[in-house]
């Protein structure tokens, strides 16, 4: 009895691979073996399989068994042995799926998604984006960056996260950052000075910026500003886009207050819900800014600007660059079918 037992906690200890290993070569020793000892009951391998493999899971079907002696013997033996690795291998095979869904959670794996968003910092903003987000755009993956947070803010399909400091160069390169599409850094909600908010912001977006110079590629940054007077030291830092949340709510309320119902287009515009803000590309038989409006028009989306240049309006004669990011404002029906006629997205 001590030998079975020292025995089990051996096997128990054994490497993944070479349980594997094992396991994968008793089952397929076994399924040979059985078919040289009776080739008149076991028509093929395949066969010696079957009965393997419902032997080993206890399945026990009895559809197909052994009738002679060394086989009933052999078969005792795969009994004793091949039962309990098989049972061994299921419980590791169990235990790494949950260790691996535990660390996903906790935000310990590396990521591999590519052509994602990155979101750092998990604040009230970031999970209205992230709704927005998963609302709008169905095949984005999503990956949040957060070192208060112990585990994944929302179980999604497509939506990971990565627990730890986003201003640590490690973090980043765990989240795949030479991969993502753009990163997206939130403002803190820690009740610290504005100043010592947007601090701590622009030092996540240096290390951004500073990884994509030593890689020579473009990290494009959108970073959530709060006071506008600190936007030059954002500038300096190359960061490409900037969200002043407070002074464009006050802006907003005076556009408000002046043109009753401004705020109300403004919100339907950076919602999923009715006509909304997209980007595209530039189609190949479109030609001018004019012949695009035109084009647009008629299925129903209005051409907005070219990437920030709302005054395009006054350049409709002018051609269209071939790296043209074009804004529409359309519902989500219309911009699906453009998708579907030949329309780059953007």
């Amino acid at each position: 009895m001590i030998f079975f037992k020292q025995l089990f906690v051996k096997v128990i200890k054994l490497n993944h691979w070479f349980l594997l290993f094992a396991t994968l070569t008793l089952v397929f020793a076994s399924s040979h073996f059985i078919y040289y000892l009776e080739p008149d009951t076991f028509a093929s391998p395949f066969e010696g399989l079957w009965w393997t493999m419902t032997t080993v899971t206890t399945v026990g079907y009895g559809d197909v068994s052994p009738t002679t002696v060394g086989g009933k013997i052999f078969a005792m033996f795969l009994y004793i042995v091949g039962i309990g690795l098989m049972t061994i291998f299921i419980g590791k095979a169990i235990d790494f799926l949950s260790i691996r869904k535990r660390l996903k959670e906790e935000g310990r794996l590396n990521i591999t998604t590519e052509d994602h968003i990155i979101l750092v910092n998990w604040t009230k903003k970031a999970r209205i984006t992230l709704d927005e987000i998963l609302h709008t755009f169905k095949d984005i993956p999503i990956v949040i960056i957060d070192e208060k947070i112990e585990k994944t803010p929302l179980i999604h399909e497509q939506v990971e996260f990565v627990h730890g400091n986003p201003a640590n160069r490690d973090v980043l390169f765990q989240a795949n950052l030479l991969k993502s599409k753009s990163v997206m850094v939130f403002a803190s909600e820690d009740g610290v000075a504005t100043s010592q908010a947007d601090g701590q912001t622009l030092l996540i977006a240096t290390t951004l910026e500073s990884i994509g110079k030593e890689f020579s590629q473009n990290i494009y940054t959108i970073c959530e500003v709060l006071e506008s007077t600190h936007i030059p030291a954002f500038k300096h830092a190359a960061v490409e886009e900037f969200i002043t949340a407070n002074d464009t709510a006050a802006h907003l309320a005076a556009r408000s207050i002046l043109f009753n119902g401004s705020s109300e287009i403004i919100r339907q515009l950076t919602s999923h819900h009715g006509y909304d803000l997209y980007s595209i590309g530039k189609k190949a038989d479109w030609n001018t800014f004019e012949h695009a409006r035109t084009a647009l028009a008629a299925q129903g989306a209005v051409l907005l600007s070219n990437r920030n240049d709302i005054s395009i309006i006054n350049q409709l004669k002018e051609p269209i660059p071939h790296d043209a990011q074009l804004f529409i404002i359309c519902d989500e029906d219309v911009y699906t079918n453009l998708l579907r006629q030949g329309v780059p997205s953007y």
